[in-house]
């Protein structure tokens, strides 16, 4: 019976986080409760409260949502990273773009942490949502180090400059594709601006080199030695 009742618990517990994901990217955080996430969910707000005292809970929650849907392609990217950084960077950013995005809820609750919060009063604390970013950013500095020694970035560019614009591209990759309500026809595919901005860095793989010059970018950036385009 205890069982049972364990697997009832966390049957509600997913229903209050499915509605809550619709409250939120309906109304925005700051203008939902958690009486109505309860009444969009069907139960009671004793229930809701027995899972989550404040509605910061409920969206760090979500975010674990997210976090467990990257976590197997994080770990690819680790695994291949010993070998091959930049191709490695190159799969996460390419699957962020074209299957997380497209992704019905990946996609509700980014635009929910990244467009429908404010990170102000019980927020604030939320600022780690974005994150985790400073243990991202080591990690990912770590990847570029490791390519510049392997020749994958050529040796007058810092390491530093190259985490920062993957940083910025993957962030950038997201909001755009999350405000966008009509697809733009002339939009460049996120797959073409990853790999422009890894030839930037010195990095070209067999498969980038197989694709038409139209999605490939239409023009390669030719750097000089130190670092400046002619």
């Amino acid at each position: 019976m205890a069982r049972k009742t364990k697997q009832e618990a966390e049957l509600t517990r997913e229903a209050i986080l499915d509605a809550a994901e619709q409250v939120f990217h309906e109304k925005g955080v700051s203008r939902s409760g958690l009486e109505e996430i309860a009444l969009r969910a069907g139960c009671t707000r004793g229930a809701v409260y027995w899972h989550f005292e404040h509605k910061r809970d409920v969206l760090q929650a979500l975010k674990l949502r997210i976090d467990a849907m990257i976590a197997e392609r994080q770990q690819t990217m680790l695994e291949t990273s010993v070998t091959d950084p930049m191709g490695a960077m190159r799969d996460f950013l390419i699957y962020v773009g074209e299957e997380l995005l497209l992704d019905a809820r990946a996609a509700r609750i980014l635009d929910i942490l990244f467009h429908r919060c404010e990170y102000i009063d019980e927020m604030r604390g939320l600022l780690e949502f974005h994150g985790d970013r400073a243990d991202a950013f080591e990690r990912t500095l770590k990847l570029c180090r490791h390519a510049r020694d392997l020749g994958q970035i050529r040796k007058e560019l810092s390491p530093e400059l190259c985490a920062t614009m993957l940083h910025t591209t993957l962030e950038g990759m997201i909001r755009y594709r999350l405000i966008q309500s009509v697809p733009c026809e002339n939009a460049v595919p996120n797959r073409g601006i990853v790999d422009f901005l890894l030839r930037s860095f010195g990095y070209e793989c067999a498969d980038m080199l197989s694709r038409p010059a139209a999605e490939r970018g239409s023009a390669r950036i030719a750097m000089s030695t130190d670092g400046v385009a002619p």
